[in-house]
């Protein structure tokens, strides 16, 4: 490894050694989140010298990087510094020590998501030392308190609001350069997320009429047992699945890697919808690349005299997918349950708007991608879990998801698990890439 490949690791290093965990009670380690952006600035001066920075809702970081003309839409980049805690987990190595052993750096954040704002500053500092000035502005937002759904990034999209300022596109974190993808892909590819899922969480109360042993005498269907016969209900009555234009694009993408017959299939999905729908749904993944997913999360029916309860109570957890809305879903939910039994809406986050493979901003996306990792694919698709970047929908029409790393299967299990890590190779593929990406903006 070169000398400037060695200070680019260990200032990456450094930012995992940050314990920035996020809390959703605000029980969070004030001082080293207020440590963080100063810690970036004495690693990298040169980009400081140029880059504006400011702190938005007190610990989130967003960097203006002036280009040559102010006409031209911005580009925005996306990442969080915040990271879910090792709590109870079984780590081969520590998970703040940004140790190095067997060609990874181990640490909670490698890939979720420090990496990304590791590799935009390395970028922005090799581009400044080129004495480079982008031709249009670059903006980079970082938020404290992604992992608990927090506040910070609603406000920097409305300081963007009050500002005026309306980004050409977006790019967040989501998708990554996925290998042992379903349904047979065995090469890899850059998974560009256009949308991403919404998600409710939902109660079912049921409530007897009569008491328990009341209720048992006469033959009446007590509370527990009549919310277990609506979740089995459910369970065999999911939600209708659906073949989206953006699940068309990705199956198309597929297609140049696969043999016959399937190859046929990918490239005319019009024709062959009904059969791609009944395979895709006989499997757990592809199924929830189809539909919105309803899950149970607890049921709750207390007893204090062992009979049965008289309330009885399911939380679920819907991802709603972005062709449904939540009115659908509990629509769906009624429709299946029955009227007489209470749907109770507890939080609500819509699914965003699926924004367009077609355009120049994904082109632009899939060129460098291209460039810089030559062996993959470019597939558009969407993500089942769901990440900041649907905050900019009120204020941009292109916003993507995509992190420019490696993802084997063993690697993704590790995100909000034990042992994440990150491989130096990778690392350095992924500041190449945004180094390219700010590059090529010219």
């Amino acid at each position: 490894m070169n000398a400037e490949n060695q200070r680019s690791v260990e200032r990456f290093r450094a930012m995992i050694r940050k314990k920035t965990i996020s809390d959703k009670e605000g029980n969070f380690d004030k001082e080293v989140f207020a440590s963080f952006l100063p810690m970036l600035k004495e690693m990298y001066p040169a980009v400081f010298a140029v880059v504006e920075s400011q702190l938005i809702n007190e610990y989130g970081i967003l960097l203006h990087w002036k280009g040559k003309d102010s006409s031209l839409q911005p580009v925005v980049l996306m990442a969080h510094h915040d990271v879910v805690s090792d709590e109870g987990q079984d780590w081969k190595y520590p998970a703040f020590e940004a140790e190095i052993h067997e060609d990874c750096i181990w640490g909670r954040g490698t890939i979720d998501t420090k990496c990304i704002i590791a590799g935009v500053l390395e970028g922005m500092d090799k581009l400044i030392g080129e004495g480079f000035t982008p031709e249009r502005d670059i903006y980079f937002a970082s938020s404290n308190c992604e992992e608990v759904a927090g506040d910070t990034m609603p406000k920097i999209v409305e300081w963007f609001k009050e500002n005026s300022i309306k980004p050409w596109f977006v790019l967040d974190e989501g998708g990554a350069i996925m290998h042992n993808l379903p349904m047979g892909i065995k090469k890899p590819h850059a998974m560009v997320a256009l949308s991403e899922k919404g998600w409710a969480t939902v109660k079912l109360e049921v409530k007897a009429k009569n008491a328990a042993h009341t209720a048992k005498a006469s033959g009446k269907v007590s509370a527990p047992v009549k919310l277990i016969n609506a979740l089995t209900a459910l369970e065999k009555n999911p939600m209708p699945a659906v073949i989206t234009p953006a699940l068309e694009g990705m199956l198309k993408s597929f297609a140049p890697c696969v043999g016959a017959p399937l190859n046929a299939v990918f490239k005319n999905v019009s024709v062959f919808r009904p059969i791609i729908k009944k395979a895709m749904e006989s499997n757990a993944d592809t199924a929830a690349m189809i539909r919105s997913v309803i899950n149970l999360v607890s049921i709750d029916a207390p007893s204090s005299d062992g009979t049965p309860a008289e309330t009885a109570v399911a939380t679920l957890k819907v991802r709603i997918a972005p062709h449904d809305s939540y009115d659908s879903i509990v629509e769906h939910i009624k429709k299946t349950v029955g009227e007489d039994i209470n749907i109770i809406s507890e939080k609500v986050s819509p699914a965003p708007p699926i924004s367009d493979y077609e355009t120049k901003s994904f082109a632009y996306i899939k060129s460098t991608l291209l460039k810089v990792f030559p062996d993959i694919g470019v597939s558009p698709f969407i993500l089942n879990a769901g990440t900041d970047s649907r905050h900019f929908a009120p204020v941009c029409s292109e916003v993507y998801r995509f992190g420019a790393f490696r993802l084997t299967d063993e690697l993704f299990s590790t995100v909000h698990g034990a042992n994440e890590r990150m491989p130096v190779k990778d690392y350095l593929k992924c500041v190449e890439f945004y180094t390219e990406f700010m590059r090529g903006l010219n």
